[in-house]
């Protein structure tokens, strides 16, 4: 990955990004590691601590499935950091299913997956933040809140709830200096990104370079994002850099969601 100078005005911060072990969660918690912060990589994979230039890299083994620990997580971090400063809610991506495909296990999963955990994260991180009188709190969401894909039911309907709840927790939490924005990125070369590509490949009889430039096509910039370019605007929000914005859902795709306003 690349190296950044430090220059955000992040470092000695703490930050917790959950699903951290992996894709653009990964590339979060080692963007911030770079700013100097102690990171909590809160995952079901876990990987030896690591050093990033002055910050470092900590992984926690967690089940965003484990609702009671969930619900522990953002006091864990507190009790063996002494603060919070800030919070990226990554969840992992719901099964890709035809709307028609779904039964209600699923829909019970994909609530289970990327909504609650946002709520119990939201609230748990914003109450410590409101103590503190300063935090920034960040949704990784998706550009299918706009604009749903084939096979994305699950996680566009899921993703659409937790960025209604960012919004109005955003709103709550601005009065006291608390900031709470949302990142949707497009298509990004993850290994999710990758399976979801062979899984098309196979159903469609194609192969994965034809189902890459059917993905490609309608982003002007003409390619998808690397996770690392995700995980610097994520950084930059988080900032004290970007101490007037909050209340924002940033879209990071090339250029393929347009609108008006």
């Amino acid at each position: 990955m690349k190296e950044h100078k430090l220059y955000l005005g992040l470092e000695k911060g703490v930050a917790l990004v959950t699903a951290g072990s992996r894709g653009i969660g990964r590339a979060i918690a080692h963007r911030l590691a770079t700013e100097g912060m102690t990171v909590v990589a809160a995952s079901r994979s876990v990987s030896e601590p690591e050093i990033v230039g002055d910050g470092r890299i900590e992984s926690w083994a967690h089940d965003l499935g484990d609702s009671d620990a969930t619900g522990q997580l953002v006091q864990k971090v507190v009790d063996e950091f002494g603060r919070l400063d800030v919070v990226v809610l990554n969840t992992p991506g719901p099964r890709i299913l035809p709307v028609l495909d779904t039964n209600w296990s699923d829909w019970q999963l994909a609530h289970d997956l990327l909504l609650r955990p946002v709520v119990q994260l939201g609230n748990a991180a914003g109450a410590v933040m409101r103590g503190q009188g300063e935090g920034s709190i960040i949704l990784l969401s998706s550009t299918w809140v706009r604009q749903p894909a084939p096979g994305g039911v699950l996680s566009a309907s899921y993703r659409s709830a937790a960025s209604a709840y960012v919004k109005a927790l955003a709103s709550e939490l601005a009065p006291i200096g608390v900031r709470v924005n949302q990142v949707m990125p497009g298509a990004t070369g993850t290994d999710r990104m990758q399976g979801i590509l062979e899984m098309k490949s196979a159903n469609n009889g194609t192969t994965i370079e034809e189902e890459v430039a059917k993905v490609v096509k309608d982003v002007p910039l003409g390619r998808w994002a690397e996770a690392t370019e995700i995980a610097d605007s994520v950084a930059f929000l988080a900032s004290p850099r970007a101490s007037f914005i909050t209340g924002t859902s940033l879209v990071i795709d090339g250029g393929a969601v347009r609108a008006a306003h």
